[in-house]
């Protein structure tokens, strides 16, 4: 393994470190914001606040708040696929480089040697 094949997968290891521990905070947030948001919206329609202003705020909180929570989640874990891929992409050029660095060795050995 090269050195910078080396160096790529400690990177790995350390993005892949750093991606969990960014995944379990946003799931932590997540759950401590989402679930009582939940039993907000719960409580209205159990008809415990009832009217105009009891409608909307169910109606934000399920399609506005609730939502863009959701899409914040999968963003994260978009960025992380890219991420990954852009590491694998690193990895292939590597040993790709590697392998035509070892063929023109093979190449000036055959000439000089």
């Amino acid at each position: 393994m090269s050195v910078l094949g080396f160096l790529l997968k400690i990177a790995r290891s350390i993005v892949n470190g750093i991606i969990s521990q960014i995944k379990k905070q946003v799931d932590m947030i997540m759950q401590g914001v989402t679930a009582p948001i939940q039993a907000m919206v719960q409580q209205v329609l159990a008809r415990e606040w009832v009217g105009d202003g009891a409608d909307r705020f169910v109606a934000e909180m399920q399609n506005d708040v609730l939502k863009q929570l959701q899409n914040m989640t999968g963003g994260i874990g978009n960025t992380s696929t890219l991420i990954n891929k852009a590491l694998d992409t690193m990895f292939r050029a590597d040993k790709q480089a590697q392998r035509i660095a070892s063929g023109l060795v093979d190449i000036f050995r055959g000439i000089f040697i």
